[in-house]
């Protein structure tokens, strides 16, 4: 056997890429998370370069915190990169993952909860010290890992922690499920993507050199960098066999790496054919069952496989390949039937059971390794009794951890089996119909509704006719459930009426009977069917009277109630059910309830413009979202959403900033894209019109709905940029190929008029006809389209306004005409839309100055130039400035036309002063007090004292401390 070389220590090129990484890892320690992905052939280099990373970091007092995704056959425990790498941080609570979260184990949003427990607990180590986490083989990684590292990434942003994740390039088939993942994070700007090369020829004689600890013959380097391809592991590897080949390189990787495996004592290569079938890395315990080696032997054979270089000690508790392709190779090598009895050995030292061929005793988690361990090696030695048990404890296993894909993934693996296995439901403890129901749940709750759906109606086929009445309400519930999360309302009714049918009046089956009436009257919402929904949603109530403990579906029919009378216009009563509802379902546990609760709640203040209102109840609930852990579930994200957008209504466009810039990218698709559109219109409404150019993603575009936010924003920079014919065509396209009616949409339609229309205007178009059609249009989304509130909230009557206006300037209408529809888009703008209301008092005051109007002009154009300075709206207040100019007004906006000396008689008449006491505050003589009241009657228009001060108040001129309130900060 030829004596091995040391290993060499020095990481051999590289210089760039680990420039990148410590570039990355200084940037975390500034305050800037981040994450790089590197991404190379199996033996080119990630896990050394990564490991010189780590010992620098470490060197530096970071943190460092390593998980492997390696794992038998691709089966672990969900999370066990995470929970290896995070285990320094656990302490002694055994439940730190967990965070102390309200709500059911098995709750559909449970996860996000453990998402965000564990990105808490990482920014909180990352608060001490600067945290590098490395994750080993993200291409084994199970899809809980993936989808826990893809929320982690998207959520952290100034927290001191790098995130670094070696992945092996030649395992990513077409369908690798880790494909979409990277290409979702590699669209995150904190994110970046690093690809190893193989070695230079220069770098292959420097690596050779230092494996030997001497210069290697130039011809022999040549010739294995060829080999090799610039691949260090190979090169290592074919270096190694030629003594033994007499000098000469063999030709496949598989046969370099078993070369060497050739040269092993009998004893040693037996051992290390067992081993790799317990995967990469396999438990001391584990390997001494299955092989039935004593523990001297063991470690003899270990300890030789170690010294050769084939094995590495492996933590506390086990050993590894010193490379996967190493692994890979010999167990490929192993022959079928040598195969099967390894993986039934396995299975054997994991149940405990003695006899070959024996049944599993038992699907507990076994403490040799996990059930999803047990299931593959069932499965690799054909036994397909111990693979449907041990399949159904590890979809137990990994519902116990919050982990439902992967325990649907387990349960669609196990189902194929039941009618296979003789006696199937006494040895699982279950049946075909529970597993292929609860196979449709975890589908439901793992994003998959087609699939859940189609699980739930072979279920009902397999309901026996003469199954009990609550087992069959139960099953039909289920599937009207899957069919109206697919949108299938018809059919989701039938089902749900099966139910009501086959539950009767069984107390058992109460409570399904209950929730399919309450899917009812969600579906007949959904069909515009109001009166019976309200019809059923009432029965549903009356079955919760009367059967108790049923505060979820009481929850689920409020919130359709509330849904009800807002459309019927009884807005406190609306109000009030979405307020009991989100309490009835927080006390009961069910968060994702009352997560929509809140959400209705807010969302229908917002479309009645209560704008204030809606902004405490979205402070409010968005703070209780992140305090149980689920802002970034569905409803969490729309609060998140419709809380910037208030903020940005408002005209608070620094806050509107700071709250999207804090969800950022990072967020899914479609949130990320509702809240970048929110974002690009505060930046456009700011001039900044290249970064809203950078931050537009066109796949944004691709949203039915977001596409048309899209467009309003990049019409409004070809507007300001000087170009609205370009505007116009952008949103004359975007109206008459916009197919929505329904509400939130058809609100979008009648923005994308308006705009047109004046875009049209300000282009000096002459096409008549256009503008009639696009009026058209509008007039015809107005007639057909179906508010949420029942009738047209206060913003679509304000676009509708500024149709007809805008319309009117188009055509030259008399001006006094413009000014009454320009009067009446101020109104309806007024409920609170700042940035709007400031552009129609714009317009205002340009048709006042050709109507000769010229004091009301100036009080609207003061009113806009003070309101687009507030919110540093600067395309706007320059277009006031020039409006100013040729309206002659003061250079500075005021309050209006009177002058600073009448401004503050008028605050002291407002104050109920007299003429005479008005003079002495002032130091002027009462006469001349009088004078200055004259003056500041006859510019407004006003006969009194106090129709003057009334005037005063609507129009803004006023100072703030006499109408008691503060200024607004601009900061």
């Amino acid at each position: 056997m030829p004596a091995l070389p040391p290993d060499p220590t020095r990481l051999v090129g590289r210089a760039r890429e680990l420039d990148v990484l410590e570039g990355a890892l200084g940037a975390a320690r500034a305050g800037a998370s981040g994450a790089v992905l590197v991404e190379a052939d199996a033996g080119v280099g990630k896990s050394r370069l990564v490991a010189e990373l780590a010992h620098r970091a470490r060197g530096n007092g970071d943190t460092v915190l390593l998980g492997h995704c390696a794992s038998a056959g691709g089966e672990a425990l969900p999370y066990l990169p995470f929970v290896e790498a995070l285990e320094p941080l656990r302490g002694d609570d055994p439940d730190r993952w967990f965070g102390g979260r309200p709500g059911p184990t098995g709750s559909d949003l449970s996860p996000l909860q453990l998402f965000d427990a564990v990105t808490a607990t990482l920014a909180a180590a990352a608060r001490d010290r600067p945290v590098l986490l490395v994750l080993e083989d993200l291409h084994w990684a199970d899809s809980a890992s993936r989808d826990l590292l893809t929320y982690l990434l998207r959520r952290v942003r100034e927290e001191r922690l790098l995130v670094v994740a070696t992945v092996r390039t030649d395992d990513l088939h077409r369908r690798h499920p880790l494909r979409p993942v990277l290409a979702e994070l590699g669209r995150l700007a904190s994110v970046r993507r690093l690809a190893l090369e193989p070695f230079t020829g220069a770098e292959m004689r420097q690596f050779l050199r230092d494996l030997v600890g001497r210069d290697v013959d130039p011809t022999t380097a040549s010739r294995i960098h060829q080999r090799a391809e610039g691949n260090a592991y190979y090169a290592a590897e074919l270096l190694l066999a030629a003594p033994v080949r007499g000098g000469r390189l063999p030709t496949a990787l598989a046969d370099v790496v078993l070369a060497r495996v050739e040269t092993l004592p009998p004893e040693v290569a037996d051992l290390v054919r067992a081993a790799s079938v317990g995967g990469r890395r396999v438990r001391h315990d584990l390997l001494r069952a299955a092989t039935g080696t004593s523990d001297d032997d063991l470690d003899a054979r270990v300890r030789t496989a170690v010294a050769l270089r084939v094995l590495d000690v492996d933590g506390q508790d086990g050993y590894a390949f010193r490379h996967a392709l190493l692994q890979e190779a010999v167990y490929e090598d192993l022959l079928p039937g040598e195969r099967v009895r390894l993986h039934a050995a396995y299975a054997r030292a994991i149940t405990g059971s003695t006899a070959a061929g024996q049944p599993f005793a038992s699907a507990a988690t076994h403490s040799l390794a996990s059930a999803a361990e047990l299931a593959h090696h069932a499965r690799r030695s054909n036994d397909l009794a111990g693979a449907l048990v041990a399949g159904v404890a590890a979809a137990d296993e990994a519902e116990r951890l919050r982990a439902p894909a992967e325990a649907w993934r387990h349960l669609e693996e196990v189902l194929p089996l039941f009618d296979a296995v003789p006696d199937a439901a006494r040895r699982s403890g279950t049946t075909l119909l529970e597993l292929t129901t609860r196979a449709s749940d975890l589908a439901m709750v793992s994003g998959d509704p087609g699939r859940s759906a189609l699980l739930a109606r072979a279920a009902v086929d397999l309901l026996p006719d003469d199954a009990a009445p609550a087992l069959a309400a139960e099953v039909h519930r289920q599937c009207a459930t899957a069919l109206w999360g697919c949108g299938q309302q018809e059919r989701a009714i039938t089902q749900a009426r099966e139910a009501q049918r086959r539950g009767g009046d069984d107390p058992a089956a109460a409570q399904a009977v209950c929730w399919a009436t309450a899917v009812i009257a969600r579906c007949y919402l959904n069909l515009d069917r109001f009166a019976e929904c309200r019809r059923e949603a009432e029965r549903a109530l009356a079955l919760v009277a009367t059967s108790g403990d049923l505060a979820g579906a009481e929850a689920d029919v409020l919130i359709t109630l509330g849904g009800l009378d807002n459309l019927d216009g009884a807005l406190a009563d609306a109000d009030a059910l979405f307020a009991r509802a989100a309490r009835t379902a927080e006390e009961a546990g069910h968060l994702g309830t009352a997560l929509r609760a809140r959400y209705n709640l807010a969302v229908e203040r917002y479309d009645r413009g209560d704008l204030a209102g809606a902004a405490e109840v979205l402070d409010d609930s968005c703070a209780w979202a992140a305090s149980v852990g689920l802002s970034w579930a569905p409803y969490g994200l729309q609060l998140l959403w419709l809380q910037v957008t208030t903020s940005f209504v408002t005209g608070e466009f620094d806050r509107a900033l700071r709250q999207a810039r804090a969800i950022g990218p990072q967020a899914p698709h479609l949130a990320a894209a509702a809240v970048g559109v929110v974002q690009a219109q505060v930046l456009a409404a700011r001039g900044a019109f290249d970064e809203v150019t950078a931050l537009l993603d066109p796949a944004w575009s691709d949203d039915p709905e977001e596409g048309l936010s899209v467009t309003v924003v990049q019409a409004e920079v070809l507007s300001w940029r000087g170009d609205p014919a370009g505007a116009a065509r952008l949103l004359t396209e975007a109206l008459f190929s916009f197919e929505g009616i329904e509400n939130p949409a058809h609100l979008r339609g009648l923005r994308l008029g308006a705009q047109a229309v004046a875009a049209l205007a300000d282009a000096r178009s002459t096409d008549d006809a256009l503008v009639q059609r696009i009026h058209d249009r509008v007039l015809h989304l107005v007639e057909v389209g179906q508010p949420r509130a029942g009738t047209m909230g206060p913003e679509g009557r304000a676009w509708l306004a500024t149709l007809h206006a805008e319309v009117a300037r188009f055509r030259g209408n008399d001006p006094v005409e413009q000014v009454r529809a320009w009067r009446l888009a101020v109104e309806e703008f007024s409920y609170g839309d700042a940035y709007d209301l400031a552009r129609a008092r714009r317009r205002l005051a340009e048709a006042c100055s050709a109507a000769g109007l010229r004091e009301e002009g100036l009080l609207a154009l003061d009113e806009a130039r003070r309101a687009a300075s507030a919110m540093r709206a600067l395309p706007l207040s320059a277009a006031l400035e020039d409006l100013a100019r040729r309206m002659r007004a003061t250079a500075a906006p005021g309050r209006g036309p009177l002058t600073a000396r009448e401004l503050q008689v008028l605050d002291l008449l407002a104050a109920g002063r007299t003429n005479r006491q008005v003079g002495e505050e002032l130091f002027m003589a009462e006469k001349t007090a009088s004078v200055h009241v004259s003056r500041i009657f006859a510019k407004l228009g006003a006969s009194s004292r106090a129709e003057a001060v009334s005037i005063g108040l609507r129009s803004g001129l006023l100072s703030p401390a006499v109408r008691g309130e503060d200024r607004q900060d601009t900061s």
